[in-house]
């Protein structure tokens, strides 16, 4: 007796499709309910989030600033940027480097306005001098930077130091507010 009738090669040949179909889809639920956990694991009220942020934001054809950070989160209700580790560099007209400006996490405003960093922020210019705080919060239409904070400046042959503070970005002005502490030496001034 002969298995290899036309007959039975039709009933294998069927069953083959139906097992490689029936392969197809559960591949594809799988893959679904995988996307599903993936969907659930996400924080709730985030409606973006990504990782590894290399972003450079190009006015009139020339780079204005750069954000590199860790993560970056979009709260769907309010609109406002969570950054996870924000680098963040300054450019002039030319394209050349003014500044940059780290901290351990921060948060923009919907509007691109409003910035607030937490957590060793550091503010390096170009003209040679660092400063040093646990907050800063930064608006952008008053170009002013404010801390209630503890902050700590240097400069070559100059260090300052006091509690809470007022950074007039445009004139380059610094007010310290309390305790405020500070040492010069004219030799390494330049």
């Amino acid at each position: 007796m002969s298995y290899f009738k036309p007959r039975n090669l039709l009933l294998f040949l069927a069953l083959g499709l139906a097992l490689v179909l029936v392969a197809v889809i559960s591949l594809r639920y799988r893959a679904e309910s995988q996307l599903q956990f993936i969907v659930e694991a996400l924080p709730k009220g985030i409606d973006a989030s990504l990782q590894d942020i290399d972003y450079t934001h190009i006015e009139d054809g020339r780079a204005r600033w750069r954000l590199v950070a860790q993560q970056v989160e979009r709260q769907a209700a309010s609109g406002v940027l969570g950054l996870v580790e924000p680098q963040l560099s300054f450019y002039d007209e030319q394209g050349e480097t003014k500044g940059s400006l780290q901290a351990g996490k921060g948060e923009v405003s919907d509007d691109y306005q409003q910035v607030r960093l937490r957590d060793d922020v550091i503010l390096k210019k170009s003209a040679g001098y660092t400063l040093y705080t646990d907050a800063l919060d930064y608006d952008h239409l008053t170009q002013m930077a404010t801390t209630d904070e503890r902050v700590r400046m240097v400069a070559d042959g100059m260090s300052m130091e006091g509690t809470g503070m007022v950074f007039y970005l445009n004139q380059e002005r610094l007010q310290l507010k309390a305790d405020v502490k500070g040492s010069l030496n004219p030799n390494l001034m330049k």
